[in-house]
């Protein structure tokens, strides 16, 4: 049963590792951005006959929240990039204080490469534990 479990954490694991690796394309990012910028653009000229005076305000108000909606687009889709990956890729984990390589681009605080590195190499002690326990037998 415990093998089970463990090849079961193995599968996700791996599962986990091709999502991390497969690249958003980036003339995707760019077409938004740039259809996102033409629209806040043009909005004013669509609002001034219906707003008049208070267009300005509303237009600041939608591009601000749809922008942000596109920053946050932009996290989700690469929420790992950091320098610290590379190490990672090599089995070394990196000190959970410092904080000179592991900044990401849009760094929200939280220490996910660490972790990341951490549970990789608490998995890797286990498997191989347990292999070591299946030679002995």
């Amino acid at each position: 049963e415990m093998s089970h479990e463990i090849n079961s954490l193995v599968s996700t694991i791996s599962s986990c590792e091709k999502i991390f690796k497969t690249p958003v394309p980036l003339s995707y990012s760019r077409h938004t951005s740039r259809f996102l910028t033409i629209w806040c653009g043009s909005l004013p000229f669509a609002l001034v006959s219906q707003l008049g005076i208070h267009t300005l305000p509303v237009v600041i108000i939608a591009c601000w929240c749809l922008f942000g909606i596109e920053e946050i687009g932009h996290l989700i889709e690469q929420p790992f990039v950091s320098v610290a990956s590379k190490d990672m890729d090599q089995g070394n984990v990196p000190d959970p204080l410092y904080k000179g390589d592991l900044v990401q681009p849009y760094d929200i605080g939280l220490p996910v490469c660490t972790l990341a590195g951490r549970i990789r190499t608490e998995v890797l002690d286990i498997v191989s534990a347990f292999k070591k326990k299946d030679k002995n037998e």
